[in-house]
């Protein structure tokens, strides 16, 4: 028997871009709005101490620039908030799962099932309040996991583990 190897064009490989893609849940999105408000809260409390130790010092002016910069660094942070859930998403086939992410940086991690060591799902406080779950997909030769799947609804984060360790067992 020849071993054979012949070359592919690259217009027959199948396109990521066609793939439909799973949205994280609604509760995902305000579980991250959550996530930016006490973030950006704990900055303005950091910026009003700043302008207290300027306001006696007559700085007056550079109260004001950190208080707009503070403002607009808040908005933009709720914009790229609701701009990286409409990218974000996963999608399950046949032979491997896909992940996108990113505003600025796209990210597309796809794994396929034969090289899945485990799978594990976690749950933080806010998230349990709000049932989501996000499932860990680990590969040989990280210390982390390889793929992290935020925003899944409780059942389908066990359904979509179930589906990859059966999968990784075939």
């Amino acid at each position: 028997m020849l071993f054979e190897n012949p070359q592919i064009e690259m217009g027959q490989l199948p396109k990521v871009e066609e793939v439909q893609f799973q949205k994280p849940s609604k509760d995902f999105l305000t579980v991250s709005y959550l996530g930016t408000l006490v973030f950006w809260s704990f900055m303005l409390l950091a910026v009003v101490g700043i302008c207290v130790f300027f306001y006696f010092r007559d700085m007056n002016w550079a109260m004001y620039i950190m208080l707009a910069a503070w403002l607009i660094l808040f908005v933009t942070s709720l914009v790229f908030t609701k701009l990286g859930y409409k990218i974000r998403g996963h999608a399950l086939r046949e032979k491997d799962i896909i992940y996108r992410k990113g505003v600025i940086f796209r990210n597309t991690t796809s794994i396929p099932f034969n090289r899945v060591q485990h799978c594990e799902i976690t749950q933080g406080p806010i998230d349990r309040s709000f049932n989501l779950k996000t499932l860990e997909i680990y590969t040989a030769g990280q210390q982390g996991s390889d793929l992290s799947i935020p925003g899944l609804m409780g059942e389908d984060a066990q359904n979509l583990k179930e589906f990859i360790i059966k999968n990784t067992a075939e």
